[in-house]
């Protein structure tokens, strides 16, 4: 017999059946409701109290720390799907009139918080140095105005108007170099801590406050700057211009390193958006190796966890993964939509940790649901502990969100 104090107990665990973070406790309910001990109604209330005391803050940060969770946490990137299906009207019914946080709570999900505490650190330019920024509904035109040049870009906005891509990037030759050291030798960094509160607010422990660094050494000429074609031609050309600027692209990340470094931000991202198919072995042994590995040792003096962007082709490149001081891999997406297959990438990142892993194809109508629940079960099986479960890269904007739900069943019900 049940005495007073576990029958009190069990009327207090109860109600928690209907939240989601303890869900996996009904297999204790089943049992003692088919007669099972005593003993085993105590442990199902305790793990009820423990599940209760659990947020998602505490076991992303328990991956990190070797603790044990009660659940995986799923994080899907489904801010790119939102902003363009708000833009055109075409958000479930469900969701008309919701904010992002209310969709995420909705699908029992946590959220990637560098949208919202990216802000807080600010660009601050240098005497000398002018900074213009004019917009309308199909650009962004930035200049800087110096004494000894002026340089400028044209950003170009999407179709639906919610992101951009370089139409004429801000280096169009050896000629600017000496301009843009100008500017980043001039720039400097401040945290806006006010900002930062009221963001840690909203956020409430949904999830882990987490701010991005921009593209590093090298990919900023690549991805940003100047192109991968001008990168790589110039390289090949003017290797000693190169090398000053990319000297200077790195002593400017630095200053803002030491920055964060002193941040509560426990996370920090480089945005880096790798691809062997951007950056060759040869190229990332030279530049984005001892890159790596300066800012993830300065970043772990301060005790931050340092995760990186590799969210294109990695196969020729994952070899380095463990040699770059990096805790963790963002957005890997495993085949086919990479070229890595989910056991490759395990072997490959033995020690670390993985972001994401479900290839944002699987959220397709080309993709049946059952596959989705199979290759989910797999990178489960193979990863676990060591995952923050979510989508490589981001949820698109045809996505299907109900699958998105479906994978919130299956973490629910997974036990790591």
């Amino acid at each position: 017999m049940l005495d007073a104090q576990h029958l009190r107990g069990f009327v207090w665990a109860f109600p928690c059946l209907s939240d989601w973070r303890c869900a996996t406790s009904r297999v204790y309910l089943f049992a003692c409701l088919s007669g099972r001990s005593e003993r085993l109604i105590a442990r199902w209330i305790q793990s009820q109290r423990q599940c209760s005391r659990l947020r998602p803050l505490d076991r992303i940060l328990a991956v990190f720390e070797g603790k044990r969770s009660d659940r995986i946490v799923w994080q899907p990137r489904i801010d790119h799907w939102y902003d363009v299906n708000k833009k055109l009207g075409t958000l479930p019914t469900e969701y008309k009139g919701k904010e992002l946080l209310q969709i995420y709570d909705d699908l029992r999900a946590s959220p990637r918080t560098y949208r919202f505490f990216d802000p807080t650190i600010k660009v601050i330019q240098g005497d000398g140095v002018d900074m213009r920024v004019v917009e309308d509904e199909t650009k962004i035109i930035t200049t800087y105005v110096t004494p000894i040049g002026k340089l400028r870009e044209v950003q170009t906005r999407t179709v639906h108007g919610t992101t951009t891509y370089h139409t004429e990037y801000l280096l169009k030759g050896l000629e600017d170099f000496r301009t843009l050291a100008y500017v980043l030798e001039r720039q400097s960094f401040e945290f806006d801590k006010k900002l930062y509160d009221r963001v840690s607010k909203e956020i409430g422990d949904r999830s882990e406050p987490i701010v991005n660094l921009p593209w590093g050494s090298i990919q900023r000429l690549t991805v940003e700057l100047m192109g991968l074609e001008k990168t790589v031609i110039l390289l090949w050309k003017h290797p000693r211009e190169m090398n000053e600027l990319i000297r200077a692209i790195q002593e400017n990340d630095s200053r803002r390193i030491k920055l964060i470094k002193r941040t509560p931000f426990k996370f920090v991202n480089f945005a880096d958006n790798i691809d062997q198919d951007l950056i060759s072995p040869a190229l990332f042994e030279k530049y984005m190796l001892p890159w790596y590995r300066a800012s993830t040792a300065e970043l772990h003096d301060g005790g931050k966890i340092c995760v990186s962007h590799w969210d294109g082709k990695v196969k020729a490149l994952i070899r380095y993964a463990r040699d770059t001081g990096l805790d963790a891999l963002e957005c890997v997406p495993p085949s086919p939509m990479g070229n890595i297959t989910v056991e490759e990438l395990y072997e490959a990142m033995r020690g670390m940790v993985l972001f994401d892993g479900i290839p944002a194809t699987y959220f397709l109508s080309l993709v049946s649901t059952r596959e989705l629940i199979d290759l989910t079960n797999k990178i489960l099986s193979i990863f676990s502990p060591n995952i923050i479960l979510g989508i490589s890269d981001m949820l698109p904007p045809n996505g299907d969100i109900g699958k998105v739900r479906t994978v919130s069943e299956i973490v629910e019900e997974y036990v790591p």
